[in-house]
């Protein structure tokens, strides 16, 4: 039976299962690539199947699908949009084609996923710049001011949702996007939108200035779920 969620002043809406229970470790495409609030949109060198950068662990697919789909319930907006997961060996994406796009070890056996922001003034939640990002016409690659177009509050509920599985390690994000990010998740924790337990595992990674962890550049345009799997 699916789990429902909703107000008692509409109807409540069904949400798909939360937690893997077979077969959890399979590297799978991500199946149906349009569901309760969520689309893959293909990017360059996507043009099949096999050549899908959305390749994944069954049980990441199945926590993503379920906190995108109690955002949809919960309020609304524009679907989420997958970025890249694994190639389909489970390789770095862009290994098929000797050009990673992501770091070395990054990327693999389908315990990583990057996904477009909620967004606010846009036609769609796709991977994109959610600020400013250059300084006197020089890609930084980071955002240089305050996040312009982030959905906070839906970004919010989504890594909330997540983090209701014990097996999400961390989500990074841009060092400007992070602190929207945490005031909103404080509210919604605050009015139980997000249940507490979930509250309590939530881990954001985010840089303000280039440490070498890797998370400074480069996610000005999506945040990064990575995934523990066992």
């Amino acid at each position: 039976m699916l789990a429902r969620c909703g107000s008692p002043h509409r109807d409540p809406c069904p949400l798909p299962p939360r937690e893997c229970t077979a077969h959890c470790d399979e590297l799978v495409w991500f199946a149906p690539s349009r569901g309760p609030g969520y689309e893959d949109v293909p990017l360059d060198g996507e043009d099949t199947t096999p050549e899908s950068t959305t390749y994944l662990r069954r049980d990441l697919m199945i926590a993503i699908k379920y906190a995108a789909a109690k955002v949809r319930c919960t309020a609304g907006g524009h679907p989420l949009v997958l970025g890249d997961a694994s190639d389909r060996n489970g390789e770095t994406p862009g290994m098929l084609r000797l050009e990673p796009r992501h770091p070395r070890n990054t990327h693999v056996a389908g315990r990583d996923i990057d996904l477009g922001y909620y967004q606010r003034g846009t036609p769609d939640n796709n991977l994109r710049a959610i600020c400013p990002h250059e300084l006197e016409g020089i890609e930084q690659w980071h955002c240089t001011s305050p996040p312009t177009t982030l959905d906070a509050r839906r970004t919010a509920l989504f890594l909330g949702f997540l983090f209701e599985s014990p097996h999400v390690r961390v989500v990074g994000v841009d060092g400007l996007a992070a602190p929207p990010i945490q005031r909103a998740l404080e509210r919604a924790c605050t009015k139980r939108t997000i249940e507490l337990v979930a509250c309590a595992r939530i881990k954001i990674a985010y840089e303000t200035e280039d440490t070498g962890r890797l998370w400074y550049r480069g996610h000005h345009g999506h945040m990064h779920v990575s995934w523990r799997g066992e």
